[in-house]
């Protein structure tokens, strides 16, 4: 039998593969972790302004560590290293940045707390009580006045019947220092201090020592002055708000005042 000339043999087709199969098998998604890090590193900058917000800062560079893994272990699934890499960067720079900021300001706070402390022992040893007094109202205050004016203005202020428990307890602490001969006064430490609202506060510990005599006879005792600062000019200036005389160490808790304490005090000179 005679075979067709023609008939060409038959050509296997196979089908094209389409681009869109070729698209999904390509598509890797964003770790989510890698996202949250990112967004956490962002809100991060927030923690100039509060601890709280250094948690942020742990959250930003641990989920991008998580997301670093799981994209090494699994890249054909997961992306955006780049995203986690700037998540904890951003994390790491504001959280270092914050904690550091803060320390140094503590550390300058406490040192000029510290040194008006110091000086202010001077004042009471060898000054009078207007100058103890004079340094009991804010520099703005005290601005071009001299200190038998400011205890004069202070002195009136008193109610009857109602001692000023301040110039009370500088008196006293002068009387114990003028008492006899070898009593002296000294600036131990500062047993606490901070920010009260946006105005620095110190609490300063002063042992006072000598022979002691028939109205002081303890050989050793202690007062506190608490202080308070502001910006003034562009530099931290302070003064004393409070005196306690004698006094117990450690025994003084500082109590944060209220906004509405805040306002009523902003009439007074101290």
């Amino acid at each position: 039998m005679a075979l067709d000339q023609d008939q060409k043999p038959s050509v296997s087709i196979s089908a094209p593969i389409s681009g869109i199969d070729n698209e999904i098998a390509a598509y890797r998604a964003i770790s989510p972790a890698a996202i949250l890090s990112l967004l956490c590193g962002l809100v991060a900058v927030l923690c100039f302004t509060s601890w709280f917000f250094l948690a942020f800062t742990v959250a930003a560079i641990v989920l991008g560590l998580s997301a670093e893994r799981r994209i090494r272990r699994d890249p054909e699934i997961w992306t955006g290293r780049k995203m986690a890499q700037a998540g904890m960067a951003l994390g790491l720079v504001f959280g270092l940045a914050a904690v550091t900021s803060t320390l140094v300001q503590d550390f300058l706070r406490s040192r000029g707390a510290g040194h008006f402390a110091s000086q202010y022992a001077d004042v009471l040893k060898k000054g009078s009580i207007e100058d103890a007094v004079f340094y009991t109202v804010s520099p703005l205050a005290r601005e071009g006045k001299k200190p038998a004016e400011i205890y004069k203005e202070i002195s009136a202020q008193a109610q009857p019947g109602m001692p000023n428990e301040q110039l009370a307890a500088l008196r006293n602490l002068q009387d114990r220092l003028s008492s006899g001969p070898g009593e002296a006064i000294v600036f131990e430490r500062l047993e606490g201090h901070g920010l009260d609202g946006m105005n620095p506060y110190a609490s300063a510990l002063y042992r006072l020592q000598g022979p002691g005599n028939q109205k002081f006879p303890e050989k050793e005792q202690y007062a506190l002055i608490f202080i308070k600062g502001a910006t003034i000019k562009g530099r931290t200036q302070w003064w004393v708000e409070n005196s306690k005389f004698p006094y117990e160490p450690a025994s003084y808790v500082h109590k944060q005042k209220s906004t509405t304490e805040e306002g009523q005090g902003q009439g007074h000179a101290h």
